[in-house]
């Protein structure tokens, strides 16, 4: 029950250390649920690092399926944006939209 309380709490202080990338922070979180879990089923060593490494590969799946669908609405978004921009005659985003760049340049 010792070793249990350490990992959670080494857990916690991983989690609120924070990750870089939704990957991470799923493989995290998947890894220790899933040695929670293992834990508890197993009752040994064996079956909390089973489940430490189902629930970690699981949270890393999911993380970066959730990060790259996050990227492509962002990706969307930018490319209509800019789209629109041009079509209305305007200088490209880097300047606003239809908003005439600085200076006496004639673009």
């Amino acid at each position: 029950m010792r070793t249990l309380c350490v990992v959670v709490l080494l857990a916690f202080g991983l989690v609120l250390s924070g990750c870089a990338t939704k990957a991470q922070t799923g493989a995290l979180l998947g890894a220790g649920g899933g040695a929670l879990a293992g834990q508890a089923i197993g009752h040994d060593t064996k079956g909390t690092l089973i489940g430490a490494g189902i629930g970690g590969l699981g949270g890393a799946l999911a993380g970066d399926y959730l990060e790259k669908k996050e990227n492509q609405a962002g990706s969307r978004g930018y490319n209509q944006g800019y789209q629109q921009g041009y079509q209305q005659g305007g200088a490209p985003i880097a300047y606003g939209g239809t908003q005439e760049p600085p200076g006496d340049r004639n673009w």
